[in-house]
């Protein structure tokens, strides 16, 4: 059993308590945030980009409630920490709670900088703790099905890969923060940051990134949207559209259309259809995908790992650093409209 305490009730915290409430294997001992109205049950403000319509009103009775973070890291009874912050904050109180000798999740992206990336790794390695950044698509079940696909090579080598992301303007974040490139580092970093983590997942990291794209269509400075271009050696073409500048009543999707050899992969979540596989024989094929989604799939592994003693090694801290870093590559080649190299 595994001991949790959650830092921050915002959708991702709301998302991550259901998660543990619902896994025998875990046990959700607290939940922390500065907020007094969350921390009561209401949490009725709460939105997100993703529907989720389970209770407005939670009953937290049972639950240690902490208002100030250190006191829930000083709690012995709690073996995992699971940081659902804004993006600044996870650098700050990471370190806090590993210097605690706490175990901890955070919330991709990993943080706004390489430098505090760097802190995070060092303490965790300085605590010998477990930290893992919550790169959900490696674990969603269309994701996973594509991966395992393309490792098979049952239908050859990817010729082509295409992914997007786009989203309607996030203006329901707490106090705005996501339109805060300081805060949140925009649409690049925390949008798109889920395909530059895929990509890198399947095919490495890439010796290049060129990049197009719009500063300041709904932020005052930020990348609200993004197309990039990834560059490996051995000729496969990887693209990837990253926008939160969409319409309120476009809501969100998010799909990949991949090319292999001997086959055509598809999935669109606004199609409504499910993952298809096109042989090059003509057949349209619709593999089975897992039940759960890629909170509870991560979530679960995470918990798993650390019930067992196993080291983390589908998403780990340096793959959260990896995936910043070519997001910053991404806005280098925005601002100077070159190819950057990593």
């Amino acid at each position: 059993m595994v001991r949790v305490g959650v830092l921050g009730v915002g959708f991702m915290g709301k998302m991550h308590f259901n998660v543990y409430r619902g896994y025998r294997k875990a046990k959700l001992i607290a939940l922390s945030d500065m907020d007094p109205a969350k921390l009561a049950g209401d949490w009725s403000k709460i939105a997100g980009n993703i529907a989720d319509q389970r209770a407005a009103q939670v009953d937290l009775s049972g639950l240690k409630l902490y208002g100030d973070p250190a006191e829930m890291f000083r709690d012995p009874e709690i073996d995992l920490v699971d940081i659902t912050l804004p993006t600044f904050l996870h650098a700050k109180y990471a370190i806090a709670a590993l210097e605690a000798g706490k175990h901890v999740v955070c919330e991709k992206p990993m943080a706004l900088s390489l430098e505090d990336c760097d802190a995070m790794i060092a303490a965790a390695q300085k605590a010998r703790r477990v930290l893992v950044i919550a790169h959900c698509i490696r674990f969603w079940p269309e994701w996973t099905v594509l991966k395992q696909i393309i490792d098979g090579k049952k239908f050859g080598k990817v010729q082509s890969a295409t992914f997007w992301r786009r989203s309607a303007t996030p203006l329901w974040s707490w106090d705005g923060w996501l339109l805060d490139e300081k805060r949140s580092g925009g649409a690049l970093v925390d949008l798109h940051i889920h395909d530059i983590d895929y990509i890198d997942y399947v095919f490495g990291l890439p010796r290049a990134v060129s990049s197009r794209g719009v500063v300041g269509g709904v932020s005052k400075s930020a990348i609200d949207s993004v197309s990039t271009q990834y560059l490996y050696d051995g000729g496969v073409q990887v693209t990837a559209e990253g926008s939160w500048t969409m319409a309120p009543g476009f809501g969100f999707d998010h799909g990949f259309l991949v090319s292999l050899e001997g086959a055509t992969v598809e999935y669109d979540l606004k199609s409504g259809k499910p993952l298809t596989v096109h042989t090059k024989k003509g057949k349209s094929l619709q593999p089975k995908t897992p039940k759960n989604d890629g909170y509870v799939a991560e979530l679960r592994y995470f918990v798993d790992c650390l019930g067992t003693g196993k080291k983390p090694t589908t998403v780990t801290a340096q793959d959260g650093r990896n995936a910043l870093a070519v997001a910053l590559a991404e806005g280098e080649s925005v601002a100077t409209g070159q190819r950057v190299a990593l």
